[in-house]
């Protein structure tokens, strides 16, 4: 999904939610999800500049929610997980700083690396934890 105003971050959490449903979470694993979104869709409006996609897809039993931004990425991509740690803020109109820092906690593993020719690349994945309900 592109992601380019606030309003696009709420749409790709709801579907984000919608799609973690689908492949069988639980409804805590899929708000889960949702949240991740929720964190990577507002970084692509509010340090991208032009924004970006979001992804989401299943391989085996893992979710993936991948974003990349056309920004002009990061010195060091690793500190889009150390949350407030180190920083002065928020300033006025800044965010707290904690949204990579909750996808870590929400997911099972993060990479985050610069793109080449710019931007920035988040892949997360999510052990696939089935809502037992729905299948059996």
């Amino acid at each position: 999904m592109e992601v380019r105003l606030k309003s696009d971050a709420a749409v790709a959490a709801a579907l984000g939610r919608r799609f973690a449903r689908q492949v069988g979470l639980t409804a805590q694993a899929a708000a889960e999800v949702a949240v991740v979104v929720s964190e990577l869709a507002t970084n692509l409006v509010r340090h991208a500049g032009a924004g970006g996609t979001v992804e989401l897809w299943r391989e085996e039993a893992w979710l993936f929610i991948r974003s990349r931004d056309r920004g002009p990425g990061m010195a060091d991509p690793s500190r889009l997980f150390m949350g407030r740690e180190g920083r002065p803020g928020p300033l006025p109109g800044e965010s707290l700083g904690e949204g990579g820092a909750a996808v870590m906690r929400l997911t099972d593993g993060v990479h985050v690396s610069n793109r080449e020719g710019g931007g920035l690349e988040v892949v997360a994945r999510k052990k696939l934890v089935l809502d037992d309900r729905r299948h059996g």
